[in-house]
Parts: structure tokens; C-alpha cells; sequence
């Protein structure tokens, strides 16, 4: 019976007044941020996300990308700090996209600091032509034993499978991430069923897909020279039903996790074979309510949500690992 902690996506709009509660209130998440300061050269504001965000058709889409993520990663990692402080350290851990970058920094595998210079040196979008065929995010809805691949390259030129997110809580669909080329989406949205192809109007970067190849190449050439180890807590991948246990394995994911399909169930069912009875979400990096998890799950975004952590450790029977040293 033990305790998997879940990293999300990197969402470019969540709402940002949990962790900003969290470090009014936290000296163990205002050191992490005043470190992640001194390393990235974001300031707090930017870091906290505070005040009007800017408008994603006016702004260089790559510094939001960047600054985004480095924002969210701290969230996740000044949590999980939090919960350290009190006892409560996961027996497994795992993340999708960014997050699995965190979780493999969590790990044990990637310093704290080589982490965030990663985020801030690597490419986040990559180079894009202004004339560019323009690329676009929606998320389908589909029947539970309907084939994914029905929607996507090589069936529909232009789109790819960028993530499958499980069957709904309800069991009455599953839901998918699709991204390509956004004439290409909105053509599969008129051609099948209404509603169940909903593209994403704000997010214009084909996510996940081949089309971001360079941003791939950009990971790969950075993480080569970073002082990657094996993870000491098992570390479980989106890419594949596996968990990581070598630093080559941790460095070949931060190269594939740009281009290819995240998968929360693969992810999620080899955190339960690890004997997960409860999972944590850090941070507000993934929606509430739509995932089916294989165990119980509470997200822990703002301070008022640790004595539902506490009463679901008590109601599960979790049993909590000892501290394991990781790398700072």
C-alpha cells in the first residue's frame, strides 16, 4: 500500500493563486523559488505568475513556452518540498511531458539545478517560418473501444496522436490529445461527429508530433552533457509501460519526450504494479476530475488541499516510505 506522487503537462494557463498560498506561507517553498531565481533570472513575479497574463497572439510564443515551464516546474518541485517537510514521500513517481522532466529530478536522477538550467537553455517550440502552415491542439472524444489511431497519421494527413489520457471517470469515453497542422484538425472536426474533436483556440504549437523535432534535438544535446544518474525511487514513463532505473534510460526520454505520444494509463498501471494505493497530482498540471486512475487520486494545488492528503493517507492504509537521499 504506498504513495505514487503524478507530475502533469505543462499548461500554459492555470490558475496560479495555489502555489502563490503555498509560498506566503511556506519558507520551505520561498527558498526553493529564491533558488530558481538565482539559477533561471526570473524574477518572482514572473515566476509566480502574478498579475495579467499576456495575450499568447501578441507574445513570442517560444519565452512563454520557456518561462511557463520553469514556473509550473517550481510549483511541483516547492510542493513536493512541502510534503517532504511532513513526512510524506512518494514509493514511485512519474510525470507526463514536463513533468516528466520533474519526476525524473524528483527521482533522484537530474539535479535540482541542472533541471531548471535545462528548461531555461533548451528550445520549448523551435524555430518556426512565419509563412509557415500553421499548427494547432484539439482534444477528441471518443467511444471506449474505439481505435485512437482512426484519427491520426497515417489514416488523417497532418495529425498525430499527442497523448492518450485513459477512459473517463464516468466510463462512458476516452479521451485524446491530438496536434498537427491546424487545417488538418479542423477538417477531421467537420468531418466526424460534432463535439467529439474540440480544437484548442490558444494553443498553437503542434505539441508532442514529429513537428517538434528540433525542440527533441535541442533536449538531447543538452541533457548529454548534464549530470544525469539512475533514479533512486522508481521512475515510471508515459512513452511506455516501463519504469526507468538507468541514467541512459533518462536521457533517452528527455530526447523522445518532445516528438512522441504521452500515455497516463501506461504510466499510472506500472505505478500500481509498484503497489501504488494512492497517487498525489503536484501542482495544477493536470484537470480534475477527467483522468480514471487505477488507484484514488487527490491533486494538491493550494495549502487548503494537505489535510485531504492526510485523511486519504489515513482512509487507504498507505503506508509511507522512509526519506531516500536525493540529489539537491
Amino acid at each position: 500500500m504506498s504513495l505514487a506522487f503524478i507530475f502533469g503537462t505543462n499548461l500554459l494557463n492555470y490558475d496560479p493563486s495555489g502555489i502563490a498560498a503555498f509560498h506566503a506561507t511556506q519558507p520551505a517553498v520561498q527558498r526553493l523559488y529564491e533558488q530558481v531565481s538565482g539559477w533561471t533570472g526570473l524574477d518572482l513575479d514572473t515566476l509566480l505568475r502574478r498579475g495579467p497574463q499576456p495575450d499568447l497572439d501578441q507574445v513570442d510564443i517560444e519565452t512563454v513556452s520557456r518561462q511557463g515551464s520553469i514556473a509550473l516546474a517550481a510549483a511541483m518541485v516547492g510542493i513536493h518540498d512541502v510534503l517532504a517537510r511532513e513526512g510524506v514521500h512518494p514509493a514511485s513517481v512519474g510525470g507526463l511531458s514536463l513533468g516528466a522532466m520533474v519526476s525524473s529530478c524528483l527521482a533522484g536522477a537530474l539535479p535540482r539545478r541542472e533541471l531548471f538550467e535545462l528548461l531555461l537553455r533548451m528550445d520549448h517550440v523551435g524555430p518556426r517560418q512565419p509563412d509557415a502552415r500553421p499548427e494547432g491542439v484539439a482534444v477528441g472524444f471518443i467511444g471506449t473501444e474505439d481505435d485512437p489511431m482512426l484519427y491520426c497519421e497515417p489514416k488523417r494527413e497532418g495529425v498525430y496522436l499527442a497523448g492518450e489520457f485513459g477512459t473517463h471517470p464516468s466510463g462512458a469515453f476516452r479521451t485524446m490529445l491530438l496536434s498537427g497542422y491546424r487545417d488538418a484538425l479542423e477538417q477531421l472536426s467537420a468531418e466526424i461527429e460534432v463535439g467529439s474533436v474540440q480544437l484548442q483556440e490558444a494553443n498553437t504549437v503542434a505539441v508532442h508530433s514529429p513537428l517538434r523535432q528540433p525542440v527533441a534535438d535541442s533536449v538531447a544535446r543538452l541533457v548529454a552533457g548534464a549530470a544525469v544518474g539512475e533514479p533512486v525511487l522508481p521512475m515510471c514513463s508515459s512513452l511506455e509501460r516501463r519504469t526507468l532505473t538507468t541514467a541512459a534510460e533518462i536521457r533517452d526520454m528527455f530526447g523522445r519526450n518532445a516528438v512522441e505520444t504521452i500515455r497516463i494509463d501506461d504510466m499510472s498501471a506500472e505505478m500500481a504494479r509498484h503497489g501504488a494505493r494512492l497517487g498525489l497530482v503536484l501542482g495544477p498540471s493536470l484537470p480534475k476530475g477527467w483522468i480514471a486512475f487505477p488507484f484514488p487520486v487527490v491533486h494538491v494545488e493550494s495549502p487548503a488541499d494537505l489535510s485531504e492528503v492526510t485523511a486519504a493517507i489515513f482512509e487507504f492504509g498507505v503506508v509511507l516510505p522512509p526519506r531516500k537521499v536525493l540529489t539537491p
